[in-house]
């Protein structure tokens, strides 16, 4: 009887008992609930918190894990049904390729995380230190200037592009010159060793065809990961993001990739559902007090809004007013913030809900809209260099706010107001952003002597002309091309009152919350020192979960 090895091992057929049937049965029911999670969050993909995350490496990311999910789950039931060499093979590329890529995908997709949070710090500071978008002129520039101008996203698929194809050709070529994978041709010494099959099987699943696969895995669970949960773990975002990175970090640490999707599927359709909830809240509240309190607010604003609160972080709303009720949700209160003093929510908005550009956005627009003459005449004011200064200005606000192709964080605008918008400002952007050759003195005129930061009525500093530096052009600036005859004071008129009632909705409500939530721990603790200054074990155990999530 001739000796039997790997390569003629005869194939067994399924094997579907009590424990096969389970994890057949386990896994069409987990791919249906992973199915019908990333189907909710393609639905609600314009919802911020869903769309800020960036979608596309996300799933990516799951599609690669879950096929090597699958592949673990069924190799109980149908694994024999494949001749060994061939299930090795199987495994080999999973291992080698489908798993480092989802991986990849993953952190890239995580990184986003830290990215958009660094980036989101320059709200809280001075227009004029905002970190401006960097690269070259992409028209007639070299493919290393194009590379510059692309997006974080697209940079980093072509980072993992460039890892992965360097992966696939060490993978391929591993297994071509490894002769147990085929005995027919490969390198000398490579063949399958052991004079019984278990020793085989024990040799197939070794050597260092297998290397590559284990160094990545070593650098994204032992070296990525933990450098990814050291820098996330001081955000503190409103989003879920930060629970979401945390957990799929030591996810990746324990190779748990059913917990990779539950932190990157189900917490954010449950974060869209609670949001769903908190903004059906504040809409209810702004409709059931804006129509028949707005008259009082307004006329009482001194007695109702301000407060002892005064003195807490510049706010002139005492957030635990018991009379204010709901009312703290309306829109009157929200704009009695903006015009006061909206340092406070433009902080939180982009320190804790990654939307600071809508803030910066809404108190750009009223600051640009005081730049207009009360009545102007039409005919004088369209040719005169006010008017021209005006459109500067928007100009600035449109590729620093809204512009798709310069704004580092867009507003979210609908189509019609964006088509709208574009019409007027996109073809003087293109010439102020590149991909066009100009005159530097026209469209633009250069002024030789800079006047001097204009100042409002009150003898304050015009802030919104302090930041007009606009791509390579230094010093002041004047648009002297043509201008759109739909350019007017009211042509932010409908984006504005778009992203204030967005802000309404979603950054309001929270920023409320958080600050009685603030103002009673405050309370609390100052009662508290006053009878005892220990605290009990329950209580640190309850804040350091609170400090997590």
């Amino acid at each position: 009887m001739a000796e039997m090895d790997l390569y003629s091992l005869p194939q067994s057929p399924p094997n579907f008992d009590t424990v096969g049937t389970f994890y057949v049965a386990f896994c069409a029911t987990w791919t249906t609930l992973v199915f019908l999670g990333m189907v909710f969050l393609i639905v609600n993909r314009r919802n911020q918190i869903v769309k800020i995350r960036g979608l596309p490496l996300s799933l990516s990311a799951i599609v690669f894990l879950h096929a090597y999910w699958i592949l673990a789950q069924i190799t109980y039931p149908i694994g024999l049904t494949l001749p060994i060499i061939i299930a090795y093979d199987v495994q080999y590329f999973f291992m080698g390729l489908w798993f480092p890529l989802g991986v990849a995908l993953f952190h890239a997709s995580n990184s986003r995380f830290l990215y958009v949070a660094q980036l989101q710090k320059q709200y809280t500071k001075s227009p004029s230190l905002w970190k401006k978008r960097s690269g070259c002129n992409g028209a007639d520039t070299s493919w290393l200037c194009r590379f510059r101008n692309l997006d974080y996203p697209t940079k980093i698929l072509i980072y993992i592009g460039l890892g992965m194809i360097l992966q696939v050709l060490l993978t391929v070529g591993m297994w071509l010159a490894c002769s147990k994978y085929h005995p027919t041709f490969g390198v000398p010494g490579t063949e399958l060793k052991g004079g019984t099959i278990e020793e085989q099987m024990v040799d197939l699943s070794r050597g260092w065809e297998w290397w590559p696969s284990a160094l990545w895995q070593v650098i994204w669970t032992w070296i990525i990961a933990p450098i990814m949960i050291w820098k996330a773990w001081g955000i503190r975002d409103t989003l879920g993001w930060r629970f979401q990175t945390i957990g799929c970090c030591l996810s990746k640490i324990h190779l748990s990739v059913m917990m990779f999707e539950v932190f990157t599927i189900f917490i954010p359709c449950f974060q869209v559902v609670r949001h769903r909830s908190l903004r059906k809240r504040a809409a209810n509240s702004n409709a059931k007090w804006e129509t028949a309190s707005q008259s009082t607010l307004r006329g009482s604003s001194s007695l109702d809004w301000k407060s002892a609160s005064v003195a807490e972080k510049g706010l002139t709303i005492d957030f635990l007013d018991k009379e204010l009720g709901d009312r703290l949700f309306t829109k009157s209160a929200l704009e009695y913030v903006l015009k006061e003093n909206p340092g406070p929510l433009q902080k939180f908005s982009a320190l804790r809900d990654f939307s600071g550009e809508n803030i910066a956005f809404l108190t750009s627009v009223a600051s640009w809209k005081l730049s207009w003459p009360e009545s102007p005449d039409d005919d004088q004011f369209r040719n005169s260099d006010q008017f021209r200064d005006a459109f500067t200005h928007a100009l600035v606000i449109y590729t620093n706010f809204i512009s798709p192709r310069d704004a580092e964080f867009p507003i979210n605008l609908s189509s019609r107001d964006l088509k709208h918008l574009e019409a007027i400002f996109e073809r003087p952007a293109r010439i102020l952003c590149g991909e066009a050759r100009v005159d530097p003195a026209t469209p633009f005129a250069v002024d030789v002597a800079p006047q001097s930061r204009r100042r409002s009525s009150d003898g304050a500093t015009d802030t919104w002309h302090d930041w007009i530096e606009l791509g390579e052009v230094a010093g002041r600036i004047q648009y002297a091309g043509e201008i759109s005859n739909g350019f007017n004071v009211d042509v932010f008129d409908a984006a504005e009152s778009h992203i204030k009632y967005l802000v309404l909705t979603n950054t309001w409500p929270k920023f409320v919350t958080e600050m009685q939530q603030q103002r009673r721990s405050v309370e609390t603790e100052r009662s508290g020192n006053t009878k005892s200054s220990h605290s009990t074990l329950a209580s640190r155990v309850s804040h350091l979960i609170h400090s997590i999530v």
